[in-house]
């Protein structure tokens, strides 16, 4: 037995325990060890936000370290997550169960996790998911103004990120952490793990239990530090509306924006609280081209992801919506004009 087999753990403790909901799913997946210069084949057995359950017919690594596990998407395309091996339990033929823990995913691939989770719960009549809420633990922050949201993003681009809130929270644990801006600020979504909980006491709650948590960023750092900037450098200056014009990276395309909540649909719907097709059905999409409003570049990088790219709809938009989607776009041309890449109309108006 290898040093790394004696120190895994066949029984999870709680902190190890994945709280998620778990889809089961076997597919073929394909494993790097730490030390081996090829991928394995493995079977997944099940997976949620938090992690996966693998069946390897693969002796154990004997380097500890880090794993790269990669699931099969669309085409020629993937889904790419780093991953802890958490414990495993021997089986017959010389077959190992095997529990990973994601610890890092690029915004792509983390935007293309949530619509394979999304997808596979809908052919699951056990599981009831209506959005990402139901797939994992969601904790939502409002922010009030840029200078507020301009704080927040400079921790988050360090790498971590407290909060005080009401409900407890397991160590630990992945969450998604949902930034939702008023007005015109972006709303944001990333995922993250509470590394440590608190308890915390502040003058007039003392009716109520309060927690403090530190949130470390399941993204790779740089990831997270070109992220923040470019949002920073989009926000205005204090007593100035007018954002920075910047080139937003080809990453970006696929951050999940944070869904708008209940008030921000109210208040889009205007005086007669009849909401648009877009507002009714896809807000997400209003929220992503809202973080790209008033840049050519950025805006233009939004709309041909919701066109053509991993936000897009499977089968195409609805007639009603396409029809908005495309006001909008010669709106924004208008009024920002068009950036130098985009000079051809494609049929149905489409502009790239």
């Amino acid at each position: 037995m290898s040093q790394l087999q004696q120190q895994l753990p066949v029984d999870p403790s709680v902190s190890d325990r994945r709280t998620q909901v778990r889809i089961d799913v076997q597919i073929p997946v394909r494993v790097k060890f730490p030390g081996h210069d090829e991928p394995i084949t493995a079977i997944n057995q099940d997976i949620s936000w938090g992690g996966a359950l693998l069946l390897i017919s693969e002796p154990l690594p004997t380097h500890a370290g880090p794993l790269k596990l990669t699931l099969p998407w669309k085409r020629d395309e993937q889904i790419t997550a780093h991953a802890q091996l958490l414990r495993a339990r021997p089986l017959q033929g010389g077959q190992y169960l095997i529990a990973v823990r994601f610890i890092s995913l690029s915004p792509r691939s983390q935007s293309r996790l949530e619509r394979l989770l999304k997808m596979l719960s809908a052919s699951d009549e056990s599981i009831e998911v209506g959005d990402t809420s139901g797939l994992v633990r969601e904790l939502e922050v409002t922010v009030s103004d840029a200078d507020e949201l301009r704080h927040m993003l400079r921790q988050i681009a360090k790498g971590r990120h407290t909060v005080t809130v009401f409900d407890a929270y397991e160590p630990n644990q992945s969450i998604s952490l949902s930034i939702t801006g008023t007005r015109d600020l972006p709303g944001i979504r990333l995922r993250a793990r509470v590394v440590e909980v608190r308890e915390s006491k502040a003058t007039g709650f003392d009716w109520t239990n309060l927690h403090t948590l530190v949130l470390e960023f399941e993204h790779p750092k740089k990831a997270i530090r070109s992220f923040a900037k470019m949002l920073i450098d989009q926000l205005p200056e204090p007593g100035d509306r007018s954002g920075r014009e910047g080139e937003l990276p080809d990453w970006i395309r696929s951050v999940p924006l944070a869904k708008p909540s209940r008030a921000d649909a109210a208040r889009r719907a205007g005086a007669s609280g009849i909401p648009s097709a877009l507002e009714r059905d896809f807000p997400e999409a209003l929220t992503r081209l809202i973080a790209g409003w008033g840049d050519p570049e950025a805006f233009e990088i939004m709309f041909r992801d919701l066109v053509l790219g991993d936000q897009g709809q499977p089968g195409g938009w609805p007639t009603e919506a396409w029809v908005e989607l495309e006001l909008l776009q010669n709106v924004h041309d208008c009024a920002y004009g068009m950036s130098g890449n985009r000079k051809a109309l494609l049929k149905g108006g489409r502009a790239i």
